[in-house]
């Protein structure tokens, strides 16, 4: 026993003779980078990816976490930038709340790159990476028109939708809904959409902090009140996968990757068609005193719900940065999602680093900037995915 650990230990100690060997110290400027969450959650394997892409060229990459203590996330800066660092990447836990301790004086000549949420009210950010949320919404938007069949058959329509938005505080929600309104505005001037909640703006259409348990609940509100909703755009796999647990126990089946939504099928030929009952309601009994074939009308609530169609299927999209989406597209529980690959924006954002470090300007995306309320901040705009088949979402997935 005593010689195998001796043996580990020699083994060990070579190992990590050879490691240091072949990796040297950092000798490069510091680099500090101020995320939210913690090493083991979705954010450290941000984090880390950034990490590694600076270490590598040898930079000295310190990397803290704050969770979402907006607290600990400003003294976090105040103690970075006493160092004064070459740069630092900081995303922020409150887009506001940085400003108070990112002044002219504190800042000096430190480069700061808001990391996926802008930093706001101040005038040291200098650059800013992010998705293009606006082409996230628009292709949410599209994927919902194409799931509808809605730019395949122009006679398709009207369906009933229910539109969901991110809150209305966060500048990317806000970026999200009016890209795809832009999508379908058209078919709700048509008449082609309809939205029976009214909410057809950001602020009614908005869910604070984008809770998974308000979307469901707007949902279940809707399928109680016999709606039959044929697609709901929804921004986040989140508030999706609390959507698609409503629908289920509706016994409403979400449309699958791929496919179009189609109505109630129909009875075999030379069979008397019926109208599909509404989720969660019986169908009540021939009423005796009717005669058949006559357009008699109901004479109680069950009767009006009978005569109401329920949604074959509802088409279901969705959004965010981790793979929970892809795996729900991948398994048939959602139609559709776009991903906003984390590792694409931390590879980008080393790649600023260097640059800025190097005293070049970064690379960003032509012409973009992005109103902080103090100044416009040159803005570097990564396109997202859209995951809409089984076989993307596999792809996605490796």
């Amino acid at each position: 026993m005593a010689v195998r650990v001796l043996a580990a230990g020699l083994a060990g100690l070579v190992a990590a003779a050879g490691l240091a060997a072949c990796t040297p110290a950092p000798s490069g400027p510091p680099v500090a980078v101020l995320f939210p969450g913690a090493a083991d959650d979705d954010w450290g394997a941000s984090a880390e990816v950034l990490r590694r892409e600076l270490a590598d060229d040898g930079y000295a990459v310190e990397v803290r976490f704050a969770g979402d203590d907006i607290p600990r996330q400003l003294e976090q800066l105040r103690e970075v930038l006493a160092a004064q660092p070459a740069a630092v990447v900081i995303a922020p836990v409150d887009a506001t709340a940085i400003a108070a301790v990112l002044t002219p004086d504190a800042a000096g000549e430190v480069s700061v790159i808001a990391y996926d949420e802008l930093i706001l009210d101040t005038d040291q950010v200098d650059y800013f990476a992010t998705f293009d949320h606006r082409a996230a919404g628009r292709l949410q938007a599209q994927a919902l028109v194409d799931g509808l069949g809605l730019a395949d058959d122009p006679d398709a329509g009207p369906f009933a939708v229910e539109l969901l938005a991110g809150s209305g505080d966060d500048r990317g929600a806000q970026d999200a809904f009016a890209g795809a309104m832009e999508v379908l505005q058209p078919y709700l001037d048509a008449g082609r959409l309809t939205v029976p909640s009214g909410r057809t703006d950001l602020e009614q259409a908005a869910i604070l902090r984008g809770s998974p348990a308000t979307a469901a609940d707007r949902v279940a509100e809707l399928l109680a009140a016999d709606v039959p909703l044929a697609g709901v755009l929804s921004p986040s796999d989140a508030m999706s996968g609390a959507v698609a647990e409503v629908l289920a126990a509706a016994g409403v089946e979400v449309v699958a990757p791929g496919a179009r939504w189609s109505a109630a099928p129909l009875p075999p030929e030379g069979e008397p068609s019926a109208t599909p009952t509404p989720p969660g309601a019986t169908a009540p009994p021939p009423d005796a005193t009717t005669p058949p074939h006559t357009d008699a009308a109901p004479d109680s609530a069950a009767d009006a719900a009978h005569d109401r169609a329920a949604p074959a299927s509802v088409v279901l999209t969705g959004g965010g940065s981790t793979l929970d989406g892809v795996r729900a597209v991948r398994n048939g529980a959602q139609t559709a999602t776009v991903y906003e690959d984390p590792r694409e924006l931390a590879r980008a954002v080393a790649s600023m680093v260097r640059e800025v470090v190097e005293g070049a300007a970064p690379t960003v995306t032509q012409g973009a900037t992005t109103d902080n309320g103090v100044r416009a901040v040159p803005t570097l705009l990564r396109e997202p995915q859209l995951v809409a088949t089984v076989e993307e979402a596999r792809r996605v997935l490796g």
